[in-house]
């Protein structure tokens, strides 16, 4: 499955810059985060969307519509298989040649990322600007950066050198902490995390095979504390790994209807 899920991840950055060639430059809303400042981007940054949304004082109907559809089909599944800002805190983990576990221990803080996203939206409404745009980490990597080399219009001024600061930043604590942003900052990990529950795609652990040893927690890169929380948790990616590690196949992946 670590695979399969690697080969997606690459997969998916590829499909989220067809917009190179232009008549692909959909601008439809992806279920991911990822920047629509990227040259060769073909869709819309949703965090962005929102935001254009508040700036014009509109209720984002289209939006709110998209991002339901694809929370209610698979949840945070597009985080942990379809994110390219989740893939760089993947190939940054791989310098931990193997470690599991954190090196720097946070709480886990569950409402942070939400508090993130209200405060995105309403910046956003009382400035009439994009501000958090102007230091997304993932802004910086997949927009800012290859505008430099791509526009030859394109000034450094002061926001270029506060996306370097910010994706310094979270290059940093991606190596302490495994997928740090998810867990913590991501907006529209927030969003999705709320389908988590409600969602077709569900990871299941089955209670009578389940021995509570520990496995699955202990290379969770979610950090979840118990494996009762697996399946209705709004940290959980469905990354597969709790699924890969577990003795005793007590935990699945599945689809369906049933709440």
């Amino acid at each position: 499955m670590r695979k399969l899920r690697w080969t997606i991840q690459f997969a998916v950055l590829a499909i989220a810059n067809l917009g190179f060639i232009q008549v692909l430059k959909i601008g439809v809303p992806c279920p991911f985060f990822y920047c629509y400042a990227c040259p060769a981007a073909a869709f819309a940054c949703p965090i962005g969307l929102l935001q254009n949304y508040a700036i014009l004082h509109q209720v984002p109907l289209y939006a709110i519509g998209v991002l339901g559809l694809f929370g209610l089909a698979l949840g945070r599944f597009w985080c942990g298989w379809a994110c390219p800002f989740g893939l760089v805190q993947d190939l940054v983990s791989l310098v931990r040649r193997g470690r599991s576990r954190d090196i720097l221990h946070l709480p886990r803080v569950a409402w942070v990322k939400f508090a993130v996203l209200v405060l995105v939206i309403v910046l956003a409404w009382v400035a009439l600007d994009t501000l958090f745009c102007k230091i997304c980490p993932a802004g910086s990597l997949f927009g800012a950066i290859p505008q430099r080399f791509v526009a030859t219009d394109f000034r450094f001024g002061t926001f270029f050198y506060v996306h370097l600061a910010t994706l310094g930043a979270a290059l940093v604590l991606f190596l302490l902490v495994r997928r740090f942003w998810c867990r913590y900052l991501c907006p529209m990990g927030a969003v999705l995390g709320l389908f988590n529950p409600v969602s077709i795609l569900k990871v299941e652990v089955d209670s009578d095979k389940c021995s509570r040893c520990g496995v699955c927690l202990s290379v969770c890169p979610a950090s979840i504390e118990r494996p009762e929380d697996i399946e209705r948790c709004t940290d959980c990616t469905r990354c597969g790994r709790c699924m890969e590690s577990c003795p005793t196949d007590a935990i699945k992946i599945t689809a369906s209807l049933r709440r």
